[in-house]
């Protein structure tokens, strides 16, 4: 059985000032000499997640994890000054504080859209990126996560009914949980959030989402706020980079992992972009988007793994 690394407690964890009254929390682990890797976590708005830390030699890597604006213990938790191009700005604000220079980033999922985003507009920043399950912001991904004609509709129509709400149109769907998520009313605002996340569940897992449960209601409440906030047009707009990204990774060593039978985020779309940008790409036949799995932890870490060396010379 393949395992992550094995890495002890934090060398360091704190919280860092980014503006607007926003505070992100921060957690250092590995070499403090070793190469330097920021890692993006998911959702948006599933927090730092260390696990992710065991991708990465601790004997080689200088691993900093940090919870986004408005998820897991970053304060405060709100929606306001909250969107892609702040989190940009915060990853500047981070490396700058840490007096990294390059770094590499890593993430999964929305991990990688945001560590993709960041290379769109700072590339001379980025030594390297290690990229899995990548969500890449066009607006046919949200047909493919909501839509009635998506691979998650068409596997799993009943589960499909009840999270639609009897809305067709992804958008539409995504206002009616927006709102129900944001309103005054507290038991509504649950009932809404547990509905989301038993959809968001169902495409990450597929057979396996009856056995996964979340325990704290507070953070599956928070993460279906800032999912449907995220997933609206005015801040979806701001992914627009990613359109071009391609031209920006030609010089910057790239790996993708990405499961074949993802129905969270599409392969193909990964596929071409990895051809357009000559990045190396991991492809994991029979998997999906979840990465808990030993073929997919294998993958990510032998990714990592490679970078280091090519790196070192």
């Amino acid at each position: 059985m393949t395992q992550r690394y094995a890495v002890s407690e934090p060398v360091r964890s704190f919280h860092l000032p980014v503006g607007e009254g926003h505070q992100i929390h921060v957690e250092e682990y590995g070499d403090v000499h070793g190469q330097p890797v920021i890692v993006c976590h998911g959702g948006p708005g599933s927090g730092l997640c260390r696990e992710s830390a065991g991708y990465f030699n601790p004997k080689r890597y200088r691993i900093i994890l940090f919870s986004q604006r408005g998820c897991g213990a970053s304060t405060p938790l709100e929606l306001t000054h909250n969107s892609p191009k702040y989190l940009v700005d915060d990853i500047s604000r981070l490396i700058e504080h840490l007096a990294i220079g390059q770094c590499i980033l890593a993430g999964g999922s929305w991990g990688a859209t945001l560590a993709l985003l960041y290379t769109c507009h700072f590339a001379h920043k980025v030594k390297g990126l290690i990229l899995w399950a990548s969500f890449l912001g066009a607006d046919h991904d949200l047909e493919w996560l909501y839509g009635p004609h998506s691979a998650g509709a068409q596997f799993y129509p009943e589960q499909y009914q009840m999270f639609k709400n009897e809305k067709s149109d992804p958008q539409d769907i995504l206002k009616h949980y927006l709102l129900a998520l944001t309103g005054e009313d507290e038991l509504s605002q649950h009932k809404a959030a547990q509905r989301w996340h038993a959809w968001d569940r169902q495409l990450t897992l597929g057979a396996l989402a009856g056995r996964y449960h979340l325990e704290d209601n507070e953070s599956v409440l928070q993460q279906a706020k800032l999912m449907c906030h995220y997933f609206s047009p005015e801040v979806m707009s701001e992914l627009r980079p990613l359109q071009s990204v391609a031209e920006h990774l030609t010089e910057i060593p790239t790996w993708f992992i990405h499961g074949r039978h993802d129905l969270v985020c599409r392969f193909a779309s990964v596929q071409r972009l990895a051809h357009q940008a000559h990045s190396q790409l991991f492809v994991l036949d029979g998997l999906g988007h979840c990465n808990a799995n030993d073929v997919y932890v294998e993958a990510v870490r032998r990714a990592a793994d490679l970078l280091a060396c090519k790196l070192s010379h």
